[in-house]
């Protein structure tokens, strides 16, 4: 029987047993199991919302790839609480008595309430409008939000952070990452769904430099408790070898396949977030090339539809081709970037010391979700213009299949994704080193033009990697 026969049988034998479990993976290959979009839903409600929700006692910070806070001389209790969005049941007595300072938040919201800012701005207030009642005042450092494509597995969960400042020099990172699956063609209880999901979490705390006292709140949801054991034991493990101490903490329990985690960790430098010091001629790194999810996306949707099978192989691709590279990014995604946290920490200044340019890395940010998009983010919130004169990509011809059949809204996304970094020439040139000396594959991608209208300015190419319209029009492209 052809290769190709074979794998289509076993991927609808797969789609059998997740749908048994009442799960779809077939509409994880249209992508409605993703993230809410940022730029068109997610940051015009908080936009609207940050005035309310200031009223409630609620402050939302500006996106950073994770919340940062002193380092006290004990650690903080985080303490999670997880309520129904459609009859929130927010205890007061309960919030008061946690007396939180700070909080991390992970929504999943249903595909209708993340259709738009105005639906996504409602789901958020009724939560936080019953929490308001208990007249705690507190922080949200960071916030996921995924969709389901089931009504009834709403939920929005909160790891409220309680802890006193003062006593010890450094900062406690904090972060969640969770997703619903990242390869329907592998087992749900494999331990790679685990080890990507686990690792998405913890690369925002790598970014900054941050790998001391690591500590994970592991996230899980499945249909049966089997599977829930087996994913928990994929994350001990994954804890065990890495150093990490894995604190048990209360899951959603909607019968849907969650994987992630809330991460902890502490650093005794100044985190790399000095975007004000951001200058002319300053070089953009990224630690490997970037699309590490259009050769899973393309896989699948020529798995799932003879019409993609035949456009695949009129571009001269194989199936097992495809197949080979998923493989491939798979292998990446689920291993931690541990190396490249340690690499960047040595380069950011001691607690309180004055950054120095000439010395420190100025700003990093993980590549995964957003893609190239943080770049414009950076710009913007920094107020200079940056320019990407090369995206390098790990698979450009699947880059382009799945941006061409608009089965992917930006191709440049990734998970557990390439680290950026961008600093002055000369510590450019010695991170480079130092990452291919730990088998990476750093590459110079562009440059700070200097102060500007705070834009990124790219190829046309990019046409070719980003299919949203809107996601296009975050962009200045430079026709040739």
């Amino acid at each position: 029987m052809p290769s190709d026969t074979v794998a289509i049988e076993e991927f609808w034998d797969r789609v059998a047993r997740y749908r048994e479990m009442g799960m779809d993976p077939l509409r994880w290959v249209a992508g409605c199991a993703v993230k809410v979009d940022l730029t068109t839903v997610v940051y015009p409600a908080l936009r609207r919302l940050r005035p309310t929700l200031k009223g409630l006692g609620v402050t939302v910070g500006h996106r950073e790839d994770a919340d940062i806070f002193p380092l006290g001389k004990e650690e903080p209790v985080v303490t999670r609480r997880i309520y129904d969005p459609k009859k929130p049941s927010v205890d007061s007595k309960d919030l008061k008595r946690i007396n939180p300072k700070r909080a991390i938040s992970l929504v999943q919201v249903h595909q209708r309430g993340a259709e738009n800012e105005k639906t996504f701005g409602d789901f958020l207030l009724s939560v936080y409008n019953e929490i308001g009642k208990s007249g705690i005042n507190f922080f949200v450092g960071k916030g996921h939000s995924i969709i389901t494509a089931y009504p009834d597995a709403e939920f929005t969960l909160f790891d409220f952070i309680s802890h006193k400042e003062g006593g010890a020099e450094g900062w406690t990172l904090a972060n969640n990452d969770t997703i619903q699956v990242i390869d329907p063609t592998l087992d749900p209880g494999s331990a790679e769904q685990t080890e990507v999901g686990v690792c998405n979490s913890l690369n925002d705390l790598i970014t900054l430099g941050c790998y001391e006292n690591l500590r994970l709140l592991p996230v899980i949801d499945a249909p049966n408790e089997e599977l829930a054991k087996k994913v928990y034991g994929h994350m001990k493990a994954f804890a065990a070898k890495n150093g990490i101490k894995m604190v048990d903490a209360e899951s959603p329990n909607k019968r849907k396949l969650l994987i992630g985690a809330t991460f902890l960790g502490d650093m005794r430098k100044e985190p790399p977030i000095h975007e004000e010091n951001l200058e002319e001629g300053m070089k953009v790194l990224v630690s490997r090339p970037l699309g590490d999810l259009a050769p899973i996306n393309t896989y699948l949707s020529a798995l799932a539809d003879e019409a993609f099978m035949k456009a695949l192989e009129e571009q001269g691709s194989s199936l097992e081709e495809v197949q080979k590279a998923k493989n491939q990014v798979i292998a990446t995604m689920r291993l931690p970037n541990l190396k490249i946290g340690k690499i960047i920490n040595e380069y950011l200044p001691e607690y309180w010391e004055a950054f120095d340019p000439s010395e420190h890395i100025v700003s990093t940010g993980d590549v995964s979700g957003p893609g190239i998009l943080i770049f414009q983010e950076l710009a913007e919130k920094a107020k200079v213009d940056i320019a990407l004169n090369e995206i390098p990509l790990g698979f450009p011809k699947f880059v382009k299949f799945v941006t061409e059949h608009f089965l992917m809204d930006n191709a440049t996304a990734g998970t557990n994704g390439a680290v950026a970094i961008i600093a002055r020439d000369s510590i450019i040139n010695e991170v480079q080193a130092k990452l291919r000396k730990e088998g990476y594959e750093p590459k110079v991608i562009g440059m700070v033009l200097g102060k500007g209208e705070g834009v990124l300015r790219v190829g046309e190419e990019v046409t070719q990697m980003i299919a949203s319209q809107p996601q296009l029009n975050e962009l200045v492209i430079e026709r040739k």
